[in-house]
């Protein structure tokens, strides 16, 4: 059985104006805007992530591709050794 805790990620936000990924917020209030540090852009949460969806995918892409292998791995090391008659 593998860990499934070495699939967990963290995905660095990016701002959607000027690529920096530094922001400020009040992180007890799940509500409210984010402002970069660079560009002074605020911005919701919800909306930060919704512009930083094409690199969520990709890091989602690559958990199911390593997760597949790993099942592939497993699979095939439970058959070893299994012959069908």
């Amino acid at each position: 059985m593998t860990d499934a805790s070495k699939y967990d990620r963290a995905v660095t936000l990016i701002c959607p104006t000027c690529g920096d990924t530094q922001f400020e917020s009040d992180e007890h209030d799940e509500n409210a805007t984010v402002t970069c540090v660079s560009c002074g852009l605020q911005i919701t949460r919800t909306d930060l992530i919704e512009a930083n969806g094409e690199n969520i995918s990709g890091q989602v892409e690559q958990i199911k591709s390593e997760v597949v292998a790993d099942l592939k791995a497993q699979l095939q090391k439970s058959l070893k050794g299994f012959r069908m008659k």
